[in-house]
């Protein structure tokens, strides 16, 4: 069972990342969907809205084979202060050295699935998985 969070999608790691992340801090939250001209030209993929207090991260997930450029970062960067969300999070498979340089300097969140997993890991979210996984079985 230890091989579920690798077989995951990207998007789905990304979302249970955002649960155990906001766990942690007792927040509770909203995957919403952007707005339609900017979902279509694939420039965000959710905005995580926290209830508690009222933020809204703005998520992009590219599923790469390529390491995600300082371009899309520029993109993405516009995106986030066009729509006047607090936070941006970049999620890939690979960052480019350069685009993690970018990120940070417009304060934008770069993570990759490799960090995702091994955050998941240590917090012992595959025990859960299988867990759940063996009572859906029964």
């Amino acid at each position: 069972m230890i091989g579920d969070l690798k077989k995951l999608s990207l998007h789905d790691l990304a979302i249970l990342y955002f649960k155990e992340v906001l766990r942690e801090y007792q927040r509770s939250f909203k995957i919403v969907e952007p707005p339609p001209e900017i979902r279509k030209r694939n420039a965000l993929s959710f905005v995580v809205f926290i209830e508690e207090t009222g933020e809204r991260w703005g998520c992009l997930i590219k599923d790469w084979k390529r390491p995600i450029g300082s371009d899309t970062i520029i993109k993405f960067k516009r995106i986030v202060d066009n729509l006047g969300l607090t936070a941006g999070v970049i999620i890939g498979n690979r960052i480019s050295e350069l685009a993690l340089d970018k990120a940070k300097r417009y304060g934008l969140l770069a993570i990759t699935r490799g960090e995702i997993i091994s955050y998941l890991y240590s917090r012992g979210v595959d025990k859960r998985l299988e867990v759940i996984n063996e009572e859906n079985q029964s």
